[in-house]
């Protein structure tokens, strides 16, 4: 007894770690978010960035400790031109590629009204057979990071009763084995005086919930359970006290 004992404490830190669930590792991660800047950024005639939203499904060790992406190692099947092309069409809106996906905002018509379909939705949408959906199949147990440059909308990619939600698209994406990681750059301006404490909840119930604000730095936004999320990845703190 006095030996199974022991056994069992010199086996547990292993099983404890294997059991646990793999992440992105934070350093990298910045790194990937600044090669979709760098290569990927929508922007208008003046340079101002727009909207957009990438999802990448790799080899696992590309979003470990120490892997640095650069042109020669990293989406090496995809051309920058012809994502930007595509993101900028916002009659179509979408690039599907090999390891990559990306879309801007697409702009439809709806019974003589206009509206734009946002990237998010324009790349989780239909649920089932996303342009999301249709990446992970690929590489099963890949590395997927999803990146939207400004938070999901808490009116339409973030609400149930919409139409264009992406609530079910990411019940979906947590079903991949891989490592997850999903990622925003900016808080979306109309949604800074919202409830975005609980609301972004709803993202870490399924996938660990990223904010990469330089290529350098970003911040695990938390918020697994009771936990609460992190303050870097809510507005700032005079925003919050004047609610």
């Amino acid at each position: 007894m006095y030996l199974s004992g022991l056994l069992l404490l010199f086996l547990l830190p292993d099983w404890t770690e294997s059991a646990g669930v793999e992440t992105v590792d934070i350093t990298t991660l910045a790194r990937i978010i600044d090669f979709f800047e760098q290569n990927y950024k929508r922007v208008d005639g003046d340079q101002h960035p727009r909207q957009y939203a990438t999802a990448i499904n790799v080899p696992k060790h590309q979003c470990q400790q120490n892997f640095i992406p650069s042109q020669n190692n990293f989406l090496t099947q995809e051309d920058a031109v012809n994502v930007r092309n595509a993101l900028n069409d916002e009659t179509k809106a979408l690039y599907q590629g090999a390891e990559l996906i990306a879309a801007g905002t697409k702009k439809v018509v709806i019974k003589k009204k206009n509206y734009n379909i946002h990237s998010e939705s324009l790349l989780l949408n239909p649920a089932d057979n996303s342009a999301m959906i249709k990446l992970l199949n690929k590489r099963k147990d890949g590395c997927s990071v999803f990146y939207t440059f400004e938070s999901p909308c808490v009116d339409s990619c973030l609400n149930a009763s919409r139409d264009h939600n992406i609530l079910k698209g990411l019940e979906n994406w947590k079903k991949h084995r891989g490592i997850k990681a999903f990622v925003f750059k900016n808080i979306w301006k109309r949604d800074l005086e919202k409830n975005l404490s609980t609301i972004f909840k709803q993202i870490v119930a399924h996938v660990p919930l990223y904010r990469c604000v330089s290529e350098n730095q970003c911040f695990s936004c938390k918020g697994e359970g009771n936990t609460p999320i992190d303050a870097h990845c809510l507005p700032p703190k005079k925003i919050r006290d004047e609610l």
